[in-house]
C-alpha cells in the first residue's frame, strides 16, 4: 500500500522501523487544529522501548552432565526418576533428567526452583508438575540455558492426573532469572497454570501444540524476552472471569515495563477471558508485542482447526497506552466483545482504549474477498498465500461498542474494514487506514452509531471503485476539530464519508477526496483546492504544512475547516 504519512511523523514512524531501544522523542499530545497530529503517543513524557524477539533470538542447548538437585532448607524425596518436593524452600537443579520434577508441598508453602543448567525431559507426563503449593517460582540463573520438553504424543482424551502443560502448576507460577528457557509442550500446553502466571526479565521461548502459555486467573510479563508459538491453538490464554480475594474480576493479561512478546499462533495471538493492557511502568520503560496468527505464523500446522485468528482478542476492554504492537493477522488485529457473561458476575464492555504508544498493523485481506468466509489457517508461510483466506469482515482494530483514541500512532497497511465500533471517538493521535471495504464504520450495536471526530490527524484510504466508503457511520458523524482526509468513491452510494443520519462539522478541518455531503456552521469555511488527483500533495492547515500521498485518482476535493487551509 502506498504510504501518506504526513511529515511530522517521520520520527514516530522510524522508531516502529527500528523497533529500538532507545527511546522516540516526548510524547505530548497536540491540539488538533492548529498543530495538527503532532502527539507521537498521547503521554507527557518520553519512554523506553523494549526491543523485539524473534523465534531465533532465544536458543539453548541440552545438558548431557549428571542430574544433581539440592536444598539447604526444604525437603523431597526420590523415587526412580521422580523428584517429589514437599515442604517450602530453594531446590538447585542441573544436568540431565529423564524423568519429573514434582512439587506436592503445603497449601502455604512457596517454592523457588532453580535452573542452573538443566534438561528435563517426560514422555508419561509433564517434566515439571506442581499439584499443591502457595506459589511456585521458576528461576533460570544467570548464564545457564535449561531446556525442558514434554515429550508425551498428542492429548487425545481429558485426564485428571496428567499435567496439562510441559510446566504445570496449580499454584501461582512466576518464570522469572537472567538465564535462558526453552519449553516445549508436545501433549497440549507449554506453560500453564491454573491460576496467575508472572514472567519476569527471562529469555524464555515455549512451543506448543495448543496454547504456549496459558495462566487460567492471569497472565503478567513485566520484563524479559519471551517467545510463545501455538502450532495448533491460541499463544497467550486466560480462562477464568471469577473474582479474586479483592473482588477484581480475573483473566487480565498485562504486558508491561522493559518486556518483549512475540506470538506466532494458529488461531488468536492473545486471547484475554477478560482485559488486556499494555503499559509503560513506573521507570519508563514499554513494551514491545509482536502478533503473527494464521498463516502468517510459519508455525501453523496444515491440520490446525480453528476458527478464530484474531492478533488480541479480550472479552471486556483492550487498552494501550505506551510501547510497539505490530500485528499481522488473518482476523481482527485487536478486537473487543460486548455482551459476555462473567462469572464475577457484570457483563463485558466491548470497549477499546487507545491512549499512546505505537500500532502498526497487517489483516490479511485480498481485494477481491470483501465476504471473506471461514477457512482454515492452511500453511503458507510468511505471506499466508497457501489459500486461507481472511475471516468474513476482518477489521484491523474492531470493538463491539465503543473504540476510544485520544493518543498513539495507529498504521493500518492492509485490513478489510479499518475501524469499527458502534461508537468511535477520536480525539487524539495520528492514524492512517487503508481499507478494502470501510475505512472507519460506525455499525449498529447498543446505542445509535455515532463517529465523532474533536482532535486528532486522521488520514483514510480505500479505493475510489467499487461499494467502498471512507466514512462510513450507519449513525451520526460528528466533527468538532481535529483533521480528517477521507477518501472514497464519487457517488452517494458508496462515498468518501457516508451515513444514515447527520453529518456535520463545527470546527477542525475535513477535506474529501470523491463525494461527502456534511453540513458546516458558520464559523466553518469551505476552501477551493484540488487535491484528488494520485501521487504527492501538501497543503497548509492553520499554518501548519502536511504532506500526503494518493494512491489512487478521486473525483473531487471538498474541504471545511475552521482554520484557514491554503
Amino acid at each position: 500500500m502506498t504510504s501518506k504519512t504526513m511529515k511530522k511523523l517521520l520520527t514516530p514512524l522510524l522508531c516502529i522501523a527500528m523497533l529500538s531501544t532507545v527511546a522516540c522523542a516526548s510524547e505530548t499530545k497536540g491540539n488538533g487544529t492548529t498543530s495538527g497530529a503532532s502527539s507521537a503517543g498521547g503521554n507527557s513524557a518520553s519512554v523506553t522501548v523494549a526491543s523485539a524477539v524473534t523465534d531465533e533470538t532465544i536458543t539453548a542447548s541440552e545438558t548431557t552432565s549428571e542430574f544433581s538437585i539440592t536444598t539447604t532448607d526444604g525437603a523431597y524425596s526420590n523415587n526412580g526418576n521422580v523428584y517429589t518436593i514437599t515442604a517450602a524452600g530453594t531446590y538447585s537443579l542441573s544436568g540431565y533428567l529423564e524423568g519429573q520434577i514434582l512439587v506436592e508441598a503445603g497449601e502455604e508453602d512457596e517454592v523457588v526452583i532453580e535452573l542452573n543448567g538443566v534438561t528435563i525431559k517426560n514422555s508419561s507426563d509433564s517434566p515439571i508438575k506442581a499439584t499443591s503449593a502457595a506459589s511456585v517460582d521458576i528461576s533460570a540463573k544467570k548464564d545457564t540455558e535449561n531446556v525442558i520438553v514434554d515429550e508425551r504424543s498428542v492429548k487425545t482424551v481429558d485426564s485428571d492426573t496428567l499435567g496439562e502443560g510441559a510446566i504445570y502448576a496449580k499454584a501461582d507460577l512466576k518464570l522469572k532469572g537472567t538465564g535462558t528457557l526453552v519449553v516445549t509442550g508436545n501433549y497440549n500446553n507449554g506453560v500453564h497454570t491454573t491460576k496467575d502466571l508472572k514472567i519476569q526479565k527471562l529469555s524464555l521461548k515455549v512451543t506448543a501444540y495448543n496454547n504456549a502459555l496459558k495462566g487460567n486467573d492471569s497472565i503478567t510479563v513485566l520484563s524479559g524476552a519471551v517467545v510463545a508459538v501455538s502450532t495448533n491453538g491460541d499463544g497467550v490464554k486466560t480462562q477464568n472471569t471469577d473474582a479474586n480475594k479483592s473482588g477484581v474480576t480475573r483473566g487480565d493479561v498485562t504486558i508491561t515495563g522493559a518486556a518483549s512478546l512475540t506470538v506466532y499462533a494458529a488461531g488468536d495471538g492473545v486471547q484475554a477471558a477478560h482485559n488486556f493492557t499494555m503499559e509503560a511502568d513506573a521507570d519508563g520503560y514499554a513494551p514491545t508485542v509482536i502478533v503473527y496468527t494464521g498463516s502468517y505464523s510459519g508455525y501453523t500446522a496444515s491440520s490446525a482447526s480453528t476458527t478464530s485468528y484474531k492478533g488480541v482478542k479480550v472479552q471486556n476492554v483492550l487498552t494501550i497506552s505506551a510501547g510497539v504492537i505490530d500485528i499481522k493477522s488473518y482476523d481482527d488485529g485487536l478486537h473487543a466483545d460486548y455482551g459476555t457473561t462473567f462469572t464475577a458476575g457484570g457483563t463485558g464492555l466491548g470497549t477499546i482504549e487507545i491512549t499512546g504508544g505505537t500500532v502498526t498493523m497487517n489483516v490479511y485481506s485480498p481485494t477481491s474477498t470483501t465476504g471473506g468466509g471461514k477457512a482454515g489457517p492452511g500453511f503458507g508461510g510468511w505471506g499466508g498465500w497457501g489459500g486461507q483466506q481472511t475471516v468474513s469482515g476482518a477489521d484491523a482494530i474492531h470493538a463491539d461498542y465503543v473504540l476510544n483514541i485520544s493518543g498513539g500512532t495507529i498504521e493500518i497497511d492492509s485490513s478489510y474494514e479499518g475501524l469499527e465500533a458502534n461508537v468511535i471517538n477520536v480525539s487524539g493521535g495520528n492514524i492512517r487506514v487503508t481499507a478494502n471495504d470501510d475505512g472507519l464504520n460506525a455499525c449498529k450495536g447498543k446505542t445509535t452509531p455515532q463517529i465523532i471526530i474533536s482532535d486528532g490527524y486522521l488520514d483514510v484510504t480505500v479505493s475510489p471503485a467499487g461499494d467502498t466508503d471512507g466514512i462510513d457511520s450507519n449513525g451520526n458523524y460528528t466533527q468538532t476539530g481535529g483533521i480528517v482526509i477521507t477518501r472514497g468513491p464519487n457517488s452517494q452510494m458508496a462515498a468518501a464519508i457516508d451515513y444514515d443520519g447527520t453529518a456535520s462539522i463545527t470546527g477542525g478541518t475535513i477535506i474529501i477526496l470523491g463525494y461527502g455531503s456534511i453540513t458546516k456552521e458558520s464559523s466553518v469555511k469551505a476552501y477551493n483546492l484540488s487535491l484528488q488527483s494520485s501521487g504527492s500533495h501538501t497543503v497548509t492547515i492553520g499554518g501548519t504544512s502536511y504532506s500526503f500521498t494518493n494512491a489512487y485518482t478521486y473525483g473531487r476535493t471538498t474541504c471545511y475547516s475552521s482554520v484557514a487551509v491554503s
